[in-house]
């Protein structure tokens, strides 16, 4: 009775900061720490940061090295007719020296020359760097690698935040099994001296044998649910182990659970404010908003040329020779423009620009899903208030009644069925109490989700 009493006292003294227990912030660093799926979403984020750091690469210079190493035969020549120009020269001066009374000079009879287009063997060796001068492709890329970075940190945030209240959901559930288990224990301990009772009074001949039997009937439905929020128990301590990443049959701390939420609540103007500034979804979609206009900035730049700087120098030959006749070096600006492609351009440039439309509807479809979301939190958290009120109330009832009823039916001045009834009463009001207030921490839990007040650290 006592321990009800306090219980009640603790559930409805209002204050104004009451820190979390001590074992749950604990815990809830833990399960920040190790559970599975918020380290999926790390891995996602720091994927995004590498893809980032990519982009951002772009903008330097690029040094590769290439070298070719080539045999070729057949191919185009390159016909020089040397024969054919200096053959009559030689003929011509021959006729002039003997027109002289000279006699003929032995001048050789030349070929033309035939030169094959390729080379038969050649080697090219250089080390080329490449500099974007006018891309305006690698700016918006950056700028959108930027935003998906962000979109993916709000996505882990938003998970972190479900975590942090799943987490304290799970454990108020659990600690509700344990508080239901030991009020059904102390109901035990009634029962069965109300069994013992019973077996004296129809042993005296002061009641019939039904009494016996309804007094082992009702401790019969007692064990029952006792298997039953056992097993309830087991099931809510592997949940909350699970969302920890823990063996299931982990030892839960249930110690430091009566510092509840604050009884004193904001105005429902001022939760709909602090959720609409606060909430991560809402980040998400702008940096996605951003990630579209990036997009649309993007097509428009592919009607815009592309200036690079080129530089090579290396060596090239027949053979692999390093002298001041093999090496060379060569800077080049290239140009790209192109000018038709079918609209394809314009295709690109419509479908980012609809994604952005969409993404825009998207926003404002979302502020108003958080303002339903937090006028059912805050009427949640208002209704559960009120039970704990209610059910603190039926219990005080509840126990004077029964305290009356056990008195009577002990001196035999109260039928066995009517103080049953009252233990039964009392029971139910028990349990109604501590569904109540765990309830009631339930929602306040999601609350402070709804508008992204449990807070928690990197």
């Amino acid at each position: 009775m006592y321990r009800l009493l306090l219980a009640l006292v603790l559930f409805l003294l209002p204050t104004v900061t009451l820190a979390q227990s001590m074992p749950l912030d604990r815990y809830i660093r833990e399960g920040l720490s190790n559970n599975l799926a918020l380290k999926q979403r790390d891995f996602s984020l720091q994927k995004s940061l590498k893809a980032l750091g990519e982009a951002k690469g772009l903008f330097l210079p690029s040094i590769s090295f290439e070298a070719r190493y080539s045999r070729a035969g057949g191919g185009r020549e390159i016909i020089i007719p040397i024969g054919d120009l200096m053959n009559p020269v030689y003929g011509t001066l021959n006729e002039l020296l003997v027109a002289q009374g000279l006699p003929p000079r032995p001048f050789p009879t030349l070929q033309n020359e035939i030169v094959p287009f390729l080379r038969e063997e050649e080697q090219e060796t250089k080390v080329r760097l490449v500099q974007p001068v006018f891309q305006p492709a690698i700016y918006y890329n950056y700028k959108i690698k930027k935003n998906l970075a962000r979109v993916q940190e709000e996505e882990r945030n938003v998970y972190r935040r479900q975590l942090v209240a799943d987490i304290k959901t799970a454990y108020f559930n659990y600690l509700k099994t344990i508080r239901i288990i030991d009020l059904y224990a102390s109901t035990r301990e009634l029962l069965e001296e109300n069994l013992r009772v019973s077996r004296s009074l129809f042993g005296a001949e002061k009641a019939t044998r039904e009494v016996v039997f309804r007094a082992e009937a009702e401790l019969s439905a007692l064990e029952q649910k006792e298997a039953e929020a056992e097993r309830d128990r087991k099931l809510a301590a592997s949940y909350f182990n699970f969302l920890l990443n823990r063996p299931p049959n982990e030892v839960i701390e249930a110690t430091g659970d009566d510092a509840g939420p604050p009884e004193e609540i904001m105005s429902y103007e001022e939760a709909e404010r602090i959720a609409l500034t606060r909430r991560e979804e809402l980040f998400q979609v702008e940096g996605a908003l951003e990630v579209a206009r990036h997009n649309v900035r993007l097509a428009g730049s592919r009607y815009l040329p592309s200036v690079n700087f080129v530089l090579d120098y290396g060596i090239q030959g027949e053979f692999y020779r390093f002298s001041e006749r093999d090496d060379f070096w060569m800077g080049s600006v290239l140009l790209s423009w192109s000018i038709f492609d079918g609209f394809q351009r314009k295709a690109k440039r419509d479908q980012a620009v609809l994604e952005r439309k969409t993404l825009e509807a998207l926003r404002e479809e979302l502020g108003s899903r958080i303002v339903l979301q937090v006028r059912e939190a805050f009427d949640n958290l208002a209704v559960a208030r009120r039970a704990i009120v209610s059910a603190g109330a039926r219990v005080s009832s509840a126990e004077k009644s029964f305290e009356i009823v056990r008195r009577k039916y002990t001196q035999g001045m109260s039928p066995h069925i009517e103080f049953l009834d009252a233990r039964n009463t009392l029971t139910n009001a028990e349990i109604s109490l501590v569904l109540a207030g765990y309830d009631y921490r339930v929602r306040y839990a999601e609350f402070e989700r709804v508008l992204a007040l449990n807070d928690f650290g990197e």
